[in-house]
This record gives C-alpha cells, sequence and structure tokens, in this order.
C-alpha cells in the first residue's frame, strides 16, 4: 500500500512539473576563436517545433545563417580574445482556420527600427510562443551582442488576418 501511495505522489509531481514547464529556446552556440572561424556552419538546425493551440497551427524552426558575428572576451588570464557565433534565422509558418496567414523567414532587420546601433554585432538569440488567443499569437523574441546582457527585447504579434505588429519591451543594458 506504502508503495503505491508513494507511487501515486511521485505521478502527481512529474504530471505537475511537466505543466508548469516553460518554453524558453535559447541557442547556446560554441564560441569559437579567430583561428577556428573557417569551421562555422550555415543552416545548422538549431530548434523545431510544432504546435496547434486552438484556431491556430504554428510551425517554426529555428536555424543558422551565413552571417558570423564577431565579439571581445576575455581568457581566464585577461587577454583579450575574439570570438564568433553564427546568427539565426526562424522559418515561420502560422495557419488560422487551416487556412496559411503567414509564411516567412524572420530574420533580425525585421527589428532594425528599434535597434539605434549597428545591427550586425547582435544575434537573434531567442524566439518562442509568449501567448495565443483567439486572434492572434504573441511570441517572445530576443536580439543581442552575443556573452553580453545587451539586448533588446519584444512581442511579435501576428493577428487572425496576417498582420503583423511589434512591440519593444524594454531595453536594458546588464552589466
Amino acid at each position: 500500500m506504502k508503495k503505491i501511495h508513494l507511487l501515486s505522489i511521485t505521478l502527481i509531481f512529474m504530471i505537475y512539473s511537466c505543466q508548469k514547464k516553460t518554453e524558453n529556446h535559447i541557442y547556446q552556440q560554441k564560441r569559437l576563436t579567430g583561428n577556428e572561424k573557417t569551421k562555422l556552419t550555415s543552416n545548422t538546425l538549431i530548434f523545431e517545433k510544432d504546435s496547434t493551440r486552438g484556431l491556430f497551427k504554428i510551425t517554426y524552426k529555428i536555424t543558422t545563417i551565413n552571417d558570423s558575428i564577431s565579439y571581445q572576451v576575455f581568457d581566464d588570464n585577461g587577454k583579450k580574445e575574439t570570438d564568433y557565433v553564427k546568427d539565426n534565422q526562424i522559418d515561420l509558418l502560422i495557419k488560422y482556420k487551416n487556412k496559411v496567414i503567414l509564411n516567412k523567414i524572420l530574420i533580425k532587420e525585421k527589428f532594425k527600427n528599434f535597434i539605434n546601433e549597428n545591427i550586425d554585432k547582435y544575434q537573434l538569440t531567442i524566439f518562442n510562443i509568449n501567448k495565443i488567443s483567439n486572434s492572434s499569437c504573441t511570441f517572445f523574441v530576443n536580439i543581442c551582442v552575443p556573452e553580453s546582457g545587451n539586448c533588446f527585447t519584444f512581442n511579435y504579434t501576428i493577428f487572425s488576418d496576417g498582420s503583423e505588429k511589434i512591440i519593444e519591451l524594454e531595453n536594458e543594458i546588464e552589466d
């Protein structure tokens, strides 16, 4: 009897844990130093998601693209090094009531009107589903300088008619 009771408590805990998971698709690429730059490859699939919620069917995949982003870091001895990462793109397909309302490739330049700096030093870092209602789906987007807290954060909303809206959430630089 004790085993059944313990098993049921464990099962309840596992179910609760799975329901409380948040979707946060952050891809940490391997840092490459200057002499390794030639090893970077593009079109590497990082993440793929297929989700149906309500009247929306959302399919997206995150892949690397050819653009390399360089940034400065200090090694353990305090020596400055240049490291590289690949930028990312989102292949996004959204259906509403089984009708395609959006089919596009999303890159960081989509958000350049909000970034008042050289966008080439930024990487599309985070993209995930934030919220879905009866009339829209909203994605959380983060574009950052690699290995820093210098980020721009957005809600990217697609409405049931296919129209789009971008809202900048915050622009904080962490020390």
